[in-house]
């Protein structure tokens, strides 16, 4: 009997330590590559699973979305049992969601949410090591904070992104960029349309070198309109990096994007959502 095909998007949560990113490599292990190892053992067949985006060796994910279709009668939570028992205990389908043909997780998503962790104390738990940026050095979080409204708006980020990074350019718009304390505990959280290569890394190295008094938090405007990588802080370390969120036109209740707001896929029409097969018209 032939199933219909089923398209997916896929909430998933992973610890990046020993994966080499989210890109499938030849010969090594990376997160696309063993979801579409499960798929394939599960479906007895290739299946392409699109991520909205890419993370770097080393970076962790709580809600990175993927996509893929494939012939099915599966319901949401066979689909998320199923993948639980044939995945890596470091990763994880937190959320399985039918969606129309022709939705992709990369094409049809608004922004994300990222979150850099940093400990900034002397000793750090053996449970908090992996996953948070260690800096012994006194941070002044009130300069930090005052600092990162520097980054809101549309701006050119060229120099906060990686000499590596492909991107055709750097201009992005960031509606939320905060430095949150608790105790020793700061979470820089940075909300954005798109993001280049280790853009979230070196606006964090930033932010933690005002903290230290190594950049001043006039220098903000200045390292920005360089458009030069060397004009910004240090790249902070990948394992102090989370993919928070992904937004869609129907998860933005929490996005608390600007009403006035204006950037690639948003504000949302007709044509982009609900998503339609490739090709078709969804007005």
């Amino acid at each position: 009997m032939e199933h219909e095909v089923q398209t997916w998007r896929l909430t998933v949560a992973y610890d990046g330590s020993h994966f080499h990113g989210w890109q499938a490599q030849p010969g090594l292990p990376t997160v696309q590559g063993v979801l579409q190892e499960a798929l394939r053992a599960f479906k007895k067949g290739d299946i392409e699973v699109q991520g909205a985006g890419r993370t770097d060796a080393g970076v962790h994910a709580l809600g990175q979305v993927a996509s893929c279709s494939f012939p099915s009668d599966l319901t949401e939570r066979k689909m998320l049992l199923a993948m639980a028992s044939l995945l890596p205990p470091t990763v994880r389908i937190m959320k399985a969601e039918r969606m129309p043909a022709g939705f992709n997780a990369k094409h049809h998503s608004i922004g994300k949410r990222y979150l850099y962790r940093v400990a900034n104390t002397d000793v750090v738990s053996p449970f908090k090591a992996p996953y948070a940026w260690q800096v012994k050095a006194s941070l002044d979080v009130e300069k930090m904070k005052t600092a990162a409204q520097c980054l809101l708006g549309e701006k050119d980020f060229e120099s906060f992104r990686s000499v590596h990074c492909d991107a055709g350019h750097a201009r992005r718009f960031l509606w939320k960029a905060e430095v949150l304390q608790d105790s020793e505990d700061l979470s820089i959280e940075i909300r954005g349309n798109a993001f280049c290569r280790n853009m979230i890394r070196i606006i964090a190295g930033t932010l933690v070198e005002v903290g230290r008094g190594k950049i001043a938090v006039e220098q903000m405007p200045r390292i920005i309109d360089a458009k030069n990588r060397e004009a910004a802080g240090i790249t902070a370390p990948a394992h102090g990096l989370f993919l928070g969120t992904v937004y869609y036109p129907d998860q933005l209740d929490d996005a608390c994007i600007p009403s006035t707001a204006v950037f690639p896929n948003h504000p949302w029409g007709k044509d982009f959502w609900p998503p339609g097969p490739k090709g078709e018209s969804n007005k």
